[in-house]
């Protein structure tokens, strides 16, 4: 029995927890409090009262992507409270400024997971905890770290890709801006091998010469490799690269190692375009200034032209600003989210319950560029064991050229047939060289009708123009899905029963009555209280609160569930769109091609993970066809909603267990008129 020791003892518990939650409002501790009595302790604390700790993560961080990638059930107190006390103690190891702490790893994993829900509060607080200058030191002293057991190259370990994520999502024009040259340079050297060796560092989730996934349903499990004597396999599966952790309600939810080439991609060319293109001044000022000077038809940049790439970017950093017009930032990186907790296993099917890639998000104009390795450094990359001494852009004659694209969607909707898949019809060899449309199809796309057709032999495919807000031409009556189920309503059910059959209601009730086990010494109870809370509650409430941390109303602190049953299961219902595949087309506006070269363009994305593949075509024919005017395809994802990564290779009849010409691109969407 305890003896109270305060008439605060006597408050109601609901009082207790407000006056915890307006101290932290004032930037106060409330460690002191803690550590007064045992019966205030026992109130308040962390195995006994969940909920109060649920309320102050719902105040410090960002719980709004949780609910919507996870379902409510997460919001309930314990898994609240367990977050927060991961965030805590990741954030305490960031504070602590030691990139050689045994909890660095956990701490990139806790970091990347805060940025992945972020809108507004969770980066406030990684950005107070000293995490951008945290990880530009982990990756300019420690990114090469072990690379003696790889012939000096870097690793794609889950610590140097988490790493290299946190760095792109700390970067800001402001922060590269002042960023030394010398310093833009060494990360920019530094990330170089993630971005231009695709054979070593992979950039998709599952090879790209595959389309129809999974693979245990056309391969029969038979994936065909090649080995590359200096880097080992070819293609390079990731199955099984995942991070198995306790994520809110999940207690071995499994997140799978994000792609280190995409975020070295991002990074370096957030840092090349710090730096303005030089403008020769023999150019011609304008277009009209060229056909005055008797050359106008002829394609090659004006001065004008070399000004506008200047004035756009290759890649648009993370958003900053929260708006009520524009997707939260969370929320923009969804399909991101779900392709690492869904696409892991390229031979199991990925959750059709969450997007991978959402509809018209490759719709519009794309400005970006493109790196060209020459053959002969391309080859001599391939066949070094040995990471080069000299690796850099100017020791590879590495080209940099802009690339601009304005794309439409097409969806083909049920009962239509999709277009088959192009390549060797092998389970292996689904067509990437052709974007995975067989070859010999003609494609007619009627821009009045919104229609797009694909002839090929005897059979014409029809795929309709993809329309934000209007409806598709999807009928209940002739969809084949409808008429299967019965219902125009597909509902997507978590079906979570090894987490079900694994919880136990026993240990959450013991937890909820348990005593605090504090000793009979009150100097050894104080001992205890520290060491219990202080990691999970002073150290995130050392900077003051400004008005975007305060945003949460009091309704919202007050809207913890009390009911929390453990038999709710995460489902999505949704009407049934028809939608069976989606194809692209697309060519350079015609300003654009005058200055750097006319193309047409045509695609697919694969449905298993969003994986966008286009091929890019010359226009015209020339006589003396320029550096880069070749038959190329590129395949990458569409990042955060606004940037499209990858690699492009060149085309040919090549095996693709063979590597091939192939290097980086990135590109952003431009808003219409600017």
């Amino acid at each position: 029995m305890f003896i109270q020791s305060s008439s605060l003892c006597n408050l109601p518990h609901e009082i207790f927890e407000n006056i915890v939650l307006e101290l932290i409002s004032d930037d106060g501790p409330i460690l002191p409090l803690l550590q007064s009595c045992k019966q205030i302790n026992n109130i308040l604390g962390f195995p006994q009262n969940t909920h109060l700790y649920s309320r102050i993560f719902r105040y410090r961080f960002n719980s709004a992507a949780s609910v919507r990638r996870l379902g409510a059930r997460t919001h309930h107190s314990r898994h609240l409270a367990h977050q927060l006390a991961w965030y805590s103690t990741a954030l305490k190891c960031i504070r602590r400024g030691d990139i050689y702490d045994n909890g660095v790893l956990d701490a990139f994993w806790a970091s990347f997971a805060l940025m992945s829900e972020n809108d507004g509060k969770n980066r406030h607080l990684l950005e107070a905890a000293g995490l951008p200058d945290f990880v530009d030191e982990f990756v300019r002293k420690r990114l090469y770290e072990d690379c003696a057991n790889t012939n000096g190259w870097p690793n794609e370990s889950s610590i140097n890709c988490l790493a290299l994520w946190l760095l792109w999502f700390t970067s800001t024009e402001e922060r590269l801006k002042a960023e030394s040259t010398v310093r833009r340079n060494e990360i920019i050297r530094l990330v170089l091998p993630f971005v231009i060796v695709p054979f070593r560092y992979p950039s998709a989730h599952a090879p790209h010469n595959h389309f129809t996934m999974p693979l245990t349903e056309n391969s029969n499990g038979h994936l065909r490799q090649s080995v590359i004597p200096a880097h080992g396999t070819f293609p390079i599966y990731r199955a099984g690269r995942a991070h198995t952790t306790h994520f809110y309600d999940r207690t071995d939810l499994e997140i799978g190692i994000p792609l280190a080439s995409t975020a070295a991609k991002l990074i370096f060319f957030s840092r090349r375009q710090v730096t303005p293109i030089g403008i020769p001044i023999h150019l011609p000022l304008t277009r009209q200034h060229a056909f005055q000077l008797g050359f106008g038809d002829q394609i090659g940049p004006t001065q004008e032209d070399v000004h506008e790439l200047n004035q756009h970017k290759v890649v648009k950093h993370p958003s900053l600003a929260i708006t009520d017009s524009t997707p939260t930032p969370s929320s923009q990186l969804d399909d991101d989210w779900y392709r690492l907790t869904d696409c892991i296993y390229p031979m199991q099917r990925s959750s059709l319950k969450n997007t991978h890639y959402t509809y018209g998000s490759a719709t519009g104009l794309w400005q970006g560029r493109i790196l060209v390795p020459t053959d002969n450094a391309f080859a001599a990359i391939l066949q070094h064991v040995q990471m080069p001494e000299e690796f850099t852009e100017q020791q590879l004659f590495l080209n940099a050229y802009p690339l601009f694209m304005r794309l439409r969607e097409y969806h083909c909707v049920d009962p239509q047939d999709p277009a088959p898949t192009g390549g060797a019809d092998d389970g292996f060899d689904d067509g990437i060289s052709n974007a995975w449309i067989p070859r010999g199809v003609h494609l007619h796309e009627d821009l009045s009708e919104g229609k797009l057709k694909l002839q090929h032999h005897d059979r014409t495919y029809t795929y309709e123009a993809y329309r934000p807000g209007i409806a598709n031409s999807h009928d209940e009556a002739t969809c084949r899905g409808c008429q299967y189920r019965g219902t125009c309503n597909i509902v997507y059910r978590e079906h979570d029963d090894q987490f079900l059959a694994e919880r136990s209601p026993q240990g959450d009730e013991s937890d909820t009555d348990a005593d605090v086990d504090v000793g009979d010494d009150d100097g050894q109870f104080l001992q205890d209280a520290s060491t219990r809370y202080d990691s999970v509650i002073d150290d995130i409430f050392r900077q003051k609160d400004d008005e975007a941390m305060d945003e949460d109303s009091d309704t919202e602190l007050a809207s913890a569930s009390d009911y929390e049953s453990d038999e709710e299961e995460y489902c999505v219902e949704r009407k049934c769109n028809g939608v069976l595949d989606i194809a692209l087309v697309g060519e350079t506006d015609f300003q654009h091609g005058q200055a750097w070269n006319h193309y047409k363009f045509y695609g697919r994305v694969r449905e298993w993970d969003g994986l966008v593949a286009l091929v890019r075509i010359p226009a015209h024919q020339h006589s003396h066809p320029a550096v880069g005017l070749g038959l190329w395809v590129f395949s990458g994802y569409i990042v955060g909603g606004q940037n499209f990564v990858g690699t492009w290779r060149a085309l040919g009849e090549v095996n693709p267990v063979t590597p091939t010409l192939e290097s980086a691109f990135a590109m952003t969407r431009r808003e219409e008129g600017s």
